[in-house]
């Protein structure tokens, strides 16, 4: 192999590797954005349930002050 014959294989070895990396790289930021999109639905889905519990809580409070003064 003459020295030209290595030089485009070492070119084309270093190309190899930077498509290599980049896929990484696209790859790890997709993990990472799809990390971020499951953590907001867990975020959103904690606050809904948290506002649930709130609003059946003053429902029964409600539904209890109403039966209470029914009573009196």
């Amino acid at each position: 192999m003459n020295s030209d014959e290595k030089a485009r294989e070492l070119m084309a070895q270093q190309h190899l590797k930077n498509e290599q990396r980049h896929q990484t790289m696209v790859n790890r930021a997709a993990e990472v954005e799809q990390t971020h999109h499951e953590e907001n639905i867990d975020e959103k889905a904690r606050e809904s349930l948290a506002q649930e519990r709130k609003h059946e809580e003053t429902k029964k409070e409600s539904m209890l002050e109403r039966s209470i003064e029914e009573i009196s």
